[in-house]
């Protein structure tokens, strides 16, 4: 079993800093709630914010447009896409920093917020030119 202890210790500091885990939580929520509007954005199919009726307007449900919107017409693509734009977001937000551990609390949880909605935004958009190009 001490083929786990190291296993073990990585977990316990990972799950007992909470420096790490709020941005993780601020990160998932600005994603879930902004994954849409960002499909609209990317791709001007339509897709707005969850109280606009998020998917209510995309151009999926228009048969006569010839390129419709990547992420809804291939549901495995869209998945797959903003699964690792989510996935990848909260992981930066919990990873450790070098630099970022010596700061304070409030200045360690922006940084990791502002880093996990980049990289989510950077890879979103990735994935949105992937989708593109394979549609």
């Amino acid at each position: 079993m001490q083929i786990l202890n190291p296993i073990k210790l990585q977990l316990e500091l990972l799950l007992s800093a909470r420096q790490k885990w709020l941005p993780a939580i601020i990160v998932l929520i600005v994603e879930l709630i902004t994954i849409t509007p960002l499909c609209g954005f990317l791709f001007q199919c339509g897709c707005d914010w969850p109280w606009f009726g998020l998917d209510e307007k995309c151009n999926i449900y228009h048969t006569h447009i010839r390129n419709q919107c990547p992420w809804c017409v291939s549901m495995p693509m869209g998945i797959f896409s903003t699964l690792a734009a989510i996935t990848t977001g909260v992981l930066v937000s919990i990873a450790s920093l070098g630099g970022v551990s010596k700061q304070s609390v409030t200045i360690q949880v922006l940084i990791r917020t502002l880093l996990g909605l980049t990289v989510f935004f950077c890879v979103a958009s990735l994935m949105a030119v992937l989708a593109v190009l394979l549609q």
